[in-house]
């Protein structure tokens, strides 16, 4: 029978159930606690604050697609080629100049001194105008230095030479070229001379410039020079040669002289020194002999001029069958007369 108010002792205690409560709490702290230490390698702080950027989920700002990744890769450098032989510079070659037929009247002596209307015609087609004289004089004020006592024309020459120019006709420059006295007698030294150191005279009597000589040369190529700035469409160069008749032995010439190689240098020397558009002829006349003989003209040198203008005594069917093959002897010829031919081109000579 109980004992009345007794009941009986369990012990102290919470039993269970609360021990595997407190173990799982216990685990998740320490899970927690670990989390916490793992995600501190992960957090990343920027404009945009702290946030975690776990591996493998890293968001990219600016994403680039595949298509505008462009990986170059360097090609080797190609190892240098060994310079080659340098090859020799092709010689330069004269262009071939083709002019009109030439239909010409050389004016009158002393035309420089008439107006251009007095001087000129209508039916000039192109005009020859004498520049300088046989005896070395003049026709017009000429700004070039020339030697003491050479006649120059000085007055209204220049300002009706000037009108002639720029009338609008072909006009041409006729100069007496190597043949001048007053220059010889001036420069002595710059002339053909005896052995005796005198002047050497031709059977016409006419004194010549040495061609070879710088003072000829250059005092030429300025009044060629002046001509060409003037106005003047073309350049003929009148006893462009050495004499070819008279004593040709008492001239005093340095031996072995190649005359055609001492006129193809002047006549390179005045090319150069003028405008390419203004051309540059010569004559042919009978008292030159010979190509290839005394006067030093041979059908190449002929040929390196624009123009030929051609005397009545030449025989014009021989030299168009020595010229180069590409002379143009329709434009390139011009017949020296007194009467219009029938054909070809011409120039009544006064």
């Amino acid at each position: 029978m109980a004992t009345k108010g007794y009941h009986s002792y369990r012990g102290r205690g919470t039993g269970g159930g609360g021990r595997i409560v407190w173990i799982i709490a216990l685990i998740l702290v320490l899970l927690a606690a670990v989390a916490v230490l793992f995600a501190q390698r992960y957090v990343v702080y920027d404009a945009d604050g702290a946030h975690l950027e776990l591996p493998g989920f890293k968001k990219e700002k600016n994403p680039i697609s595949s298509d505008e990744v462009k990986i170059e890769t360097k090609k080797p450098e190609p190892e240098p080629e060994p310079d080659p032989e340098p090859k020799p510079e092709p010689e330069p070659v004269t262009p071939v100049r083709k002019l009109d037929e030439l239909h010409a009247r050389e004016l009158p002596y002393g035309c420089l001194w008439w107006t251009m209307e007095n001087a000129l015609r209508k039916d000039d087609e192109a005009i020859v105008i004498e520049v300088k004289r046989p005896e070395g004089g003049i026709t017009y004020g000429t700004e070039v230095e020339v030697a003491p006592g050479t006649k120059v024309e000085e007055g209204v020459t220049r300002d009706n030479l000037i009108a002639l120019l720029k009338s609008g006709h072909y006009t041409v420059a006729r100069l007496n070229f190597l043949s001048d006295p007053t220059f010889a007698r001036a420069h002595p030294d710059a002339a053909l001379t005896t052995a005796s150191g005198k002047l050497w005279y031709d059977a016409a009597g006419r004194v010549w410039l040495d061609p070879g000589n710088e003072e000829v040369r250059a005092y030429l190529i300025a009044l060629c020079r002046e001509c060409a700035d003037l106005g003047f469409n073309e350049i003929l160069l009148d006893g462009f040669c050495y004499p070819a008749t008279g004593d040709l032995s008492a001239i005093a010439l340095p031996e072995k002289l190649n005359q055609t190689a001492v006129l193809a240098d002047f006549a390179d020397a005045l090319r150069e020194a003028l405008p390419e558009d203004v051309a540059v002829s010569i004559t042919l006349r009978g008292d030159m002999g010979e190509l290839g003989g005394d006067s030093g003209l041979t059908a190449e040198l002929l040929g390196v001029f624009d123009r030929i203008y051609v005397a009545g005594e030449v025989d014009g069917t021989a030299l168009r069958a020595a010229l180069p093959t590409d002379f143009d002897n329709v434009g390139g010829l011009v017949i020296m007369t007194t009467y219009k031919p029938q054909k070809g081109g011409y120039a009544l000579m006064s």
